[in-house]
């Protein structure tokens, strides 16, 4: 009898298995779904969902987790780490990194973090297009996250002061150093009596440096 060898199956590697993907996905559409009325978006359903079938059909698998986790406010920060794995041979993968922002008012703000990261990880991996550039934002200003400790540091320190004249020291001293108003507020934080001495001294109707 006469033993037949089957022939050995080529299991491609983890970069053709994505490159296989790339070659069936390109484009993922917008939903209907609008943000403040205003603009369509892609959300991190619509991308799973196009890309879910893919990741079965070429064997890879994806494996989120936090590696840094952020709260200020309602505002939450998360670094997240991306694996991609092939099925076939798990030694063989590679792992990106990403980050996302969640505002809200309530616990949701770690899982918008999350999915936003999950979603851009994915997106710029299968170098996917959705019609969203985010080089139209570049004219979008500079808005810091708020800094809520200020005002109560400053109550702690001087009981009760002349809000509207802290206020305009604060706008005054943003544009002595260039800085948001948020910013001044966080650099006021870390050499606080200075900056409280500069402000019972300061005179809004005269231009001295804060």
């Amino acid at each position: 009898m006469i033993e037949t060898i089957e022939p050995q199956r080529i299991v491609s590697n983890i970069h053709q298995r994505i490159i296989g993907i790339m070659g069936e996905l390109d484009y993922i559409q917008k939903g209907e779904s609008r943000v403040n009325g205003q603009y369509r978006f892609v959300s991190h359903d619509q991308v799973t969902a196009a890309i879910h079938p893919l990741l079965v059909k070429y064997g890879i698998t994806c494996l989120p987790s936090v590696e840094e986790i952020k709260q200020e406010g309602n505002r939450t920060e998360v670094k997240l780490l991306v694996m991609f794995f092939n099925a076939d041979c798990p030694t063989d993968n590679f792992a990106i990194k990403a980050v996302g922002y969640g505002i809200d008012p309530q616990d949701k703000g770690p899982g918008k973090a999350i999915s936003y990261a999950y979603k851009y990880a994915l997106l710029k991996t299968f170098c996917l297009e959705t019609g969203e550039d985010p080089d139209e934002d570049q004219n979008t200003p500079y808005e810091p996250a708020k800094c809520l400790e200020f005002d109560s540091e400053v109550e702690t320190k001087l009981g009760k002061i002349d809000n509207k004249k802290m206020q305009k020291f604060l706008e005054y001293s943003s544009g002595a150093m260039n800085k948001h108003v948020e910013d001044v507020k966080r650099e006021a934080l870390k050499r606080l009596p200075e900056f409280l001495a500069s402000f019972q001294k300061w005179n809004p109707t005269k231009k001295e440096k804060a």
